[in-house]
């Protein structure tokens, strides 16, 4: 075969990758989403501008959140301290990429590191299975 069927071969394997059912998968990394009806103690909690937010969803790079009226958020680069349920602590920056009446998105200037998405995974499985919470808390969407 030559280089050209080949490249051509592996850019349709990536578009087929990228699209299910008609949509066109445009992240790049593995997102956890917080159940909606999980209990406070078991979700991360993040401080902006000394005000506790309910995370949402992370990934490494971006998180989304909810707040009471985001759209009185008007900085366009935000740095929060996201707390996780085991004590640990990532301080994060990242730019306002989207913003509705109680939520926010950003796009994270340093991302959180795949060790402890992962290990959220891990975290939310556990409790999944011993019946404290349910799904969906991941996909790659």
């Amino acid at each position: 075969m030559s280089d050209r069927v080949l490249k051509n071969e592996e850019t349709q394997q990536r578009e087929t990758n990228s699209t299910i059912q008609g949509f066109e998968n445009r992240r790049q990394h593995v997102r956890i989403f917080y159940p909606p009806r999980c209990p406070v103690k078991f979700l991360p909690e993040m401080i902006v501008n000394h005000h506790n937010c309910l995370v949402l969803d992370i990934s490494e790079g971006g998180i989304r959140f909810a707040i009471s009226n985001a759209l009185l958020i008007k900085q366009r680069t935000l740095t929060a301290l996201l707390r996780f349920p085991d004590g640990g602590e990532i301080e994060i920056t990242g730019e306002v990429v989207r913003r509705n009446y109680n939520q926010v998105a950003l796009k994270l200037e340093k991302g959180i590191p795949y060790s402890r998405i992962m290990s959220e995974q891990l975290r939310l499985r556990n409790l999944e299975t011993n019946g404290v919470i349910s799904p969906p808390y991941t996909t790659r969407s």
